[in-house]
């Protein structure tokens, strides 16, 4: 299965193309050059496999959470090409997909960045039955220092809320945590390409009109926007 996926959920944003079990991966960074390097960047992942971005068969992509632009960059870029190409459609979770490359046999607790000091949070447990063989129960929108606090002792904890200024130091304080590694906090367009396809074989995908950003939060025009009375 020719697959292209797209991951525009963080700055340091990638696609990939895979074929079989070939991936090739480009990056993207910074987050404010992914709308004009998208489509130079998913053609070249595609023609390093010897194929056109035409010749999709499967599209995928990170629908949340992440950044605003990002999130509308990536899942417009992907619908578009669904709909041109006729390839089928799938978005995943961020959280899903650092999970499935994380693996292991207990839960994970991880987070995104959500701005103004919070996250966005949510804890995967293993489960032999999930077709990507985590389910996930999404905590919501939290202050990152109540999420740290409220993480269980012994919990495997990642994600790239991490990487803010200041978070990973306040983990310090918890000895008991298991942090997973640096390189396993952020999702990957490869790793989006492994869960999607694992997703489409299973018959999860997606028609493009159906396919929809997932935030953290409101934009901060849809908070401040004047409230309408009834």
């Amino acid at each position: 299965m020719r697959i292209l996926a797209i991951d525009s959920s963080l700055s340091s944003g990638s696609v990939a193309a895979a074929d079989g079990e070939r991936i090739v991966e480009v990056p993207m960074a910074p987050a404010k050059a992914h709308a004009r390097r998208i489509a130079a960047a998913l053609a070249e992942a595609s023609l390093s496999l010897g194929w056109p971005v035409a010749a999709a068969e499967l599209m995928a992509v990170i629908h949340g959470p992440g950044s605003f632009t990002g999130l509308r960059v990536g899942v417009s870029t992907a619908k578009a090409i669904a709909w041109a190409c006729g390839a089928a459609l799938v978005g995943v979770s961020g959280f899903d997909t650092i999970a499935l490359a994380a693996g292991g046999t207990s839960p994970l607790h991880l987070a995104f960045d959500a701005g103004r000091g919070d996250v966005v949070a949510a804890v995967l447990r293993p489960h032999p039955a999930a077709v990507a063989g985590w389910v996930r129960e999404d905590a919501g929108l939290m202050p990152g220092s109540a999420w740290i606090a409220s993480l269980p002792p012994g919990a495997r904890v990642g994600g790239p809320a991490l990487l803010v200024e200041g978070r990973n130091e306040s983990l310090a304080s918890r000895s008991d945590l298991v942090v997973l590694p640096q390189e396993q906090w952020s999702p990957t367009a490869g790793g989006v390409a492994v869960l999607a396809r694992l997703l489409a074989t299973a018959g999860h995908t997606v028609r493009p009109e159906g396919l929809q950003p997932e935030y953290a939060r409101p934009s901060y025009a849809e908070e401040n926007a004047p409230r309408t009375s009834r």
